[in-house]
Formats: C-alpha cells, structure tokens, sequence
C-alpha cells in the first residue's frame, strides 16, 4: 500500500522558499551554513540540513554532488509559485518605461508586437516572446486590390484587430483597376466581420449557388482570394532579448547556447506553448519537463493571452531559464498583457 506523501511542514516550506530565493539570484547551489546565516530562523546549520535532506526526500530539492549544496527541481519550483510565491509589483519607473516604449506603436499592430518582445525580454533579462493574432482567426475589415502592372496586383488585407497585410502578385489574366474595385466592393460586402478561415467557405456556398451573372464575378473574387492567403504561415513570432538571456549562467556552455539558438529558431514549438496558454485563457506558468518539450526542459515560461475586448488574439510571454524570479516576472506578463490589451482595444473603438 502506498501512503501518501504529507504537505511540507511550515518550518520546510520556509526553508524552501529561502533556498529557492538563493539560487535564483546566486545561480549556485545553496549550503545549509548559507540559508542558516541569512534567514533568520533560529536555527543551525546542521538542523536546517536535516530539512533540506527532508525537503530533498520529498522531491522539492535535488543535489547536484554530494559535496553541493541543494538546488531546485522542476517540482520544487512549481510549489514555490503555486503556494510560496508573492508576485512582486512592478515599481512606477517600470511602469512608465512600458507605457512609454509603446507610445510610438499605437496604430501599428506588428509594431506593437515587435516592441512587446522586445520590452519583455529588456526587463526580464530573459527572451520576450509574442505570438501574433493567428492569420486564420483575422476578421476582415477591408480588401483592396491595386493594379500595379498588366498582371501584377498589389493585394492589401485590414483586419478590424488593426493588422495591416499586403503582398504583391503575379496574375494570368489582365484586370482593369475598375474591375478589382468591383470585385473588392463585392467582397467587402459579403466578407467583412468573417474570419480568414469562414471566408472561403462563404465563397464556395455562393459559386454552389448557380447564379449565372455571378459566376465571373466570383471566379475572379475567389482566384484573388487565393492569392491573398496563400502560402501565409498561421502564426507570426516576435522574439526578443534571446542574444541577452545567453548571458545567463546556465548558457556559458557553447554546446547548450547552440541548442538554445537552435530551438528558439524552431518557432512552432513556442507557437504550440502558446497556443495552450490561449486554451487557458489566462496567466500561466509552466515549469522545465511541464513544456512537453525536449529541447525546452531546462526552460520556464510565463504567458498570458492579450485581448481586443473580450476576444483574445495572441499570447505573450517571458521564456527564461527553470532558475528565473517567478515573483518578478508574473507581475511583468500580467502588466504588459493588460496594458497590450488595453491598447488593442482603444485602437478598436
């Protein structure tokens, strides 16, 4: 019979926290003469050895050689931000660097995303990642079409969340300028409010309609429909700060710094990561081997999705080291998901 394992002790979950403080600020395994000079717990060190070996036992803290001092484990660090842990509050200089740093992206979607990464990974000193609102889930607010050349057309997308997207192609037939405003008004008309994903099907319902005088009409509007989503990836990712959190402690082996850089330029593995924070619909944090991912065990991530009302279009996030300041880093994601929100939404009405 298995006998369940009992909750730390209050004197244990002390002794926790001071040990999981230490070696996110010192990056070396913390001592029991360490916690015992420190903290004051009125204890000495040989007692606070005996909680760290407790504390060890119940799989909160590892060590590393037999002569070390204790470190985290994966565990360890998921009790500390579920029970331990007092998110510390931005201080009003933080807060208005991020305000103003946004300043002069109001209106530019991709701008906004860009130096959210950027001011994520500034101020964490670890890797600020946004995911960009998903193509397919953009709503149409508007299509034109620009005739460039006999058969080149300058295709442009506005999306009611303020995304701008425009590409230039090449056609096998010639449309006059007046022809791709009808097919635009037409397409407005019938589109506008839909997502990328609902709009082809609006468009093969239609042609499945029969109606002669729109069969030209719709061949045309579908052909430049095509060519405005084709080949466009599903999610774009802005990173930031990564060349930074390379000077992290964990990172000073060559081999583990290319491993780094190498999954970092995997973006579908951050694009799946924040997806499920999307699913969760609100601020998560997900520790070392909680990730599912190989390449990423050895890695946190705090995210939170941002909202354009009550509709959530992306996520962000801090992506660091399992050794990183939980306390410091939730404030920071939850401010900026919530100013970035706000933003969008302003932009909106």
């Amino acid at each position: 019979m298995v006998q369940e394992q009992l909750p730390p002790t209050e004197r244990q979950k002390a002794v926790l926290r001071a040990v999981i403080h230490d070696y996110i600020y010192s990056a070396e395994p913390v001592g029991s003469r360490s916690v015992a000079r420190r903290y004051a717990f009125h204890l000495g060190p040989a007692s606070i050895r005996n909680i760290m070996a407790d504390l060890e036992e119940l799989g909160y803290l590892a060590q590393p050689h037999t002569s070390a001092g204790r470190v985290p484990t994966d565990r360890g660090y998921r009790f500390y931000v579920d029970t331990l842990m007092d998110p510390t509050r931005l201080t009003p200089e933080e807060e208005g660097l991020i305000e103003r740093r946004f300043t002069p992206a109001r209106g530019q979607v991709e701008g906004l995303m860009r130096e959210t990464s950027q001011v994520l990974g500034t101020l964490s000193r670890c890797a600020g990642v946004v995911l960009a609102p998903r193509f397919d889930q953009l709503q149409v607010k508007r299509l034109e079409f620009v005739n460039l050349a006999a058969d080149r057309i300058l295709l442009i997308l506005v999306a009611t969340s303020g995304v701008v997207h425009h590409k230039v192609v090449t056609l096998d037939e010639v449309l006059s300028q007046e022809e791709l405003h009808r097919i635009a008004r037409y397409l407005n008309e019938l589109l506008q409010g839909l997502t990328l994903q609902e709009v082809r099907q609006v468009l093969v319902a239609k042609m499945a309609e029969e109606k002669a005088q729109y069969d030209q009409l719709l061949r045309r509007a579908l052909l430049l429909w095509h060519k405005t989503v084709e080949g466009e990836p599903l999610a774009e990712v802005y990173i930031g700060g990564a060349t930074q959190m390379m000077e992290q402690p964990e990172f000073a082996d060559t081999e583990k710094m290319r491993a780094t850089f190498a999954a970092f330029e995997e973006k579908s593995r951050l694009v799946k990561i924040l997806d499920r924070c999307l699913e969760d619909a609100g601020l998560t944090v997900t520790i070392g081997r909680e990730l599912g991912e190989v390449a990423l065990q050895e890695f946190s991530v705090v995210a939170s999705p941002y909202f354009r009302g009550s509709a959530p279009l992306g996520a962000l996030a801090v992506v660091g080291p399992t050794r990183m300041p939980y306390d410091k880093v939730v404030s920071l994601v939850d401010y900026t998901a919530r100013l970035v929100s706000r933003l969008l939404t302003d932009e909106a009405s």
